[in-house]
C-alpha cells in the first residue's frame, strides 16, 4: 500500500505544470488595468491605459524559464483620450537583449532604442490606439517577440512601463500649475 501511495505521489508531482514566470502585482493609477499572459519563458502582459502615469509591475524567474531565451510581448492600449507620443520600459533587473517589431494601429514609425535595461519607442505621429510589441495577438504576420537576458532563477523584475504623452499635455499641466501657484500665492496676500 506505501508503495501505491508513492507511486501516485511521484506521478502527481510529475504531472504538475512546469513552473513558469509569475506575475506577483501590478502599481496602477486611475482605471489603468494590466492582465497578465505569461508563462514558461514568456513575459506577456496587456495594459489598458486610463491616462498617462506609470504601471509597475513585478515577476518571479523559476529555473525553467531560463531553458530557452525569455521572451517578451505585450499590448499596450490607449484608453486615455489623448495622442502618445511613445513609450519608455525599465527593467531593474536583466536587459533586452533582441529587439522585436513594434505593430500600431495607427499610420507612421516606429524608432526603438534600447540600452541594458531600459528602451524607449518613439513614434513619428501619435497613437491613439493599441500598440502590440512583440508578437503579442499571435496573428501579426512578420510580428517577433523582443528577448530578455541576464536573468537568473529566483530573481524579482520590476518592469516598468511609462506613456509618453503628446507634448501639448505637457504644456496644459505646466499651464494648470501654473495657475495654481499663482491662485495660491494671491490668497497667501490677501
Amino acid at each position: 500500500m506505501k508503495k501505491l501511495l508513492l507511486a501516485a505521489a511521484l506521478a502527481a508531482a510529475f504531472a504538475l505544470p512546469a513552473q513558469a514566470l509569475t506575475f506577483e502585482g501590478a502599481i496602477t493609477q486611475g482605471g489603468t488595468t494590466v492582465t497578465d499572459y505569461s508563462g514558461v519563458s514568456l513575459l506577456s502582459f496587456d495594459i489598458d491605459f486610463a491616462n498617462t502615469l506609470p504601471v509597475q509591475m513585478e515577476f518571479r524567474v523559476s529555473a525553467e524559464d531560463l531553458l530557452q531565451p525569455i521572451n517578451f510581448n505585450a499590448v499596450l492600449r490607449n484608453f486615455s483620450g489623448t495622442g502618445i507620443g511613445g513609450y519608455q520600459f525599465t527593467l531593474d533587473r536583466g536587459v533586452f537583449a533582441t529587439v522585436g517589431t513594434v505593430t500600431r494601429q495607427f499610420e507612421g514609425s516606429t524608432l526603438v532604442s534600447a540600452s541594458g535595461g531600459s528602451a524607449t519607442l518613439s513614434f513619428s505621429s501619435l497613437e491613439f490606439l493599441d500598440v502590440e510589441i512583440g508578437n503579442a495577438l499571435g496573428t501579426t504576420a512578420g510580428a517577433a517577440n523582443w528577448t530578455l537576458t541576464g536573468l537568473q532563477a529566483g530573481d524579482r523584475i520590476s518592469f516598468s512601463v511609462s506613456a509618453v504623452p503628446e507634448p501639448g499635455t505637457y504644456a496644459l499641466m505646466l499651464a494648470g500649475l501654473a495657475a495654481v501657484g499663482f491662485i495660491a500665492r494671491r490668497q497667501r496676500r490677501g
